[in-house]
């Protein structure tokens, strides 16, 4: 299986050394980028407690960009509305 966006973008076939977690394109070293993961789990009186070791997630550069942007926005709060009967 040869790099997606290399394939695509170079003309290039490079070998792939996995496939993207988001969108299962095949990535080659130079388009991969590896992220850690804590898995979670539930417990008594559901409460989340983080697994150890973390797991591995490879993602293509540009699925990566796309997740940094979307957690590094701020995220609004959403606004509580009252309406009274009269």
């Amino acid at each position: 299986m040869n790099c997606y966006d290399c394939t695509s973008q170079d003309h290039l076939a490079r070998p792939a050394l996995g496939v993207c977690h988001d969108c299962g394109a095949a990535v080659c070293e130079a388009h991969a980028v590896t992220r850690t993961h804590h898995l979670t789990r539930v417990t008594t009186i559901l409460r989340e407690e983080r697994v150890d070791p973390p797991a591995r997630v490879l993602r293509y550069t540009t699925c990566d960009a796309a997740y940094a942007a979307l957690y590094s926005q701020p995220r609004e709060r959403a606004q509580h509305v009252r309406t009274t009967a009269r």
